[in-house]
């Protein structure tokens, strides 16, 4: 489809995209108002280095990604730095809303609701919102990512995830986001100093899978699902593996965790974690592990809770 780069698009531009990429993003360019379906890898194409782009009030249904930040073939980068998302809703994606990517920072999407589709490519890994590469200093508030599912077969590991980052990212923060129904994690993070802030993740096979340090406010679990493929199926998932054995530490001031069925609460993997959880609503059938080890992963003392523990 034709560059319909602009430095604004304004009112409601009906679009089918016939799977192809449609806005090409320049610096300073407000996309508002945009309707779209079928769209290819990218209705924006963050294909070079841009600044203050804006795009608000966007809906489309079906396609492949929303947002896609991709170098041109002559360039080694293509950051986008002051991004600003917001109000926009699509469905049936079959890859993801948003890949940022580079050294792009200091951005905002806020008041995102995407949904994803059951996926069976080869290579198509799907993620509501991901990061990856250097991305920094990003603030995702009141995101809603659903059902990104990746079918790979019987025997294989199934990946999907509604929110993830990459190690090299650097201080993202998820306010008040939710994760739903995605075939792997909810939250799959693996940046430093990020920070969950008010966040619900469920019916995910891991409704939060942490592979660093991280800080949170007020954390949902609800009702993990084995949705497919080789995986374990858990609220949470701690990767502990880290240079020098140094444990990961995992602070949450409040939370809440409720099932109907006896999934550990904490999966921990490879390596030492400390837990620690100021005050909890733990709602699930007797016998239920806290803890389960996997792979010598280990939560030396045991999870530490500020009042009473809970009664599994």
């Amino acid at each position: 489809m034709a560059d319909m780069s602009s430095s604004f698009a304004r009112g409601a531009v009906l679009i089918d995209a016939e799977g192809e990429s449609v806005y090409f993003v320049r610096s300073g360019a407000v996309y508002r108002g945009v309707r779209a379906r079928n769209v290819g890898n990218g209705l924006f194409v963050f294909r070079e280095p841009v600044h203050d782009v804006q795009i608000i009030d966007v809906r489309v249904a079906g396609g492949y990604r929303v947002i896609e930040n991709t170098a041109g073939p002559d360039l080694v980068g293509a950051d986008c730095v002051g991004l600003r998302v917001r109000q926009a809703r699509a469905s049936g994606l079959e890859r993801g809303f948003a890949r940022i990517r580079y050294d792009s920072h200091d951005g905002v999407i806020e008041d995102v609701s995407a949904s994803g589709m059951l996926t069976t490519g080869s290579g198509n890994l799907p993620v509501g919102i991901g990061f990856a590469d250097t991305a920094h200093d990003f603030r995702v508030e009141r995101c809603s990512m659903r059902g990104f599912r990746w079918d790979r077969g019987e025997g294989k590991y199934w990946n999907g995830d509604g929110f993830s980052t990459e190690r090299g990212n650097a201080r993202i923060m998820f306010r008040q986001c939710a994760a739903w129904d995605n075939s792997d994690g909810g939250f799959d993070l693996k940046s430093t100093e990020s920070l969950l802030d008010d966040c619900i993740s469920g019916r995910n096979a891991r409704n939060f899978r942490l592979w660093s340090s991280i800080r949170a406010t007020r954390l949902i679990s609800l009702d993990p699902v084995k949705i497919g493929g080789t995986g374990d199926t858990n609220h949470f998932s701690i990767m502990s593996r880290q240079a020098g054995g140094e444990p990961l530490v995992i602070y949450i001031e409040h939370l809440t965790v409720k099932s109907d069925r006896g999934w550990p609460i904490f999966d921990v993997h490879d390596g030492p974690a400390k837990i620690i959880i100021g005050s909890h609503d733990i709602q699930v059938p007797p016998g239920t592990p806290l803890v389960r080890s996997r792979g010598g992963g280990s939560v030396p003392g045991g999870v530490s809770f500020a009042g009473e523990p809970p009664k599994l």
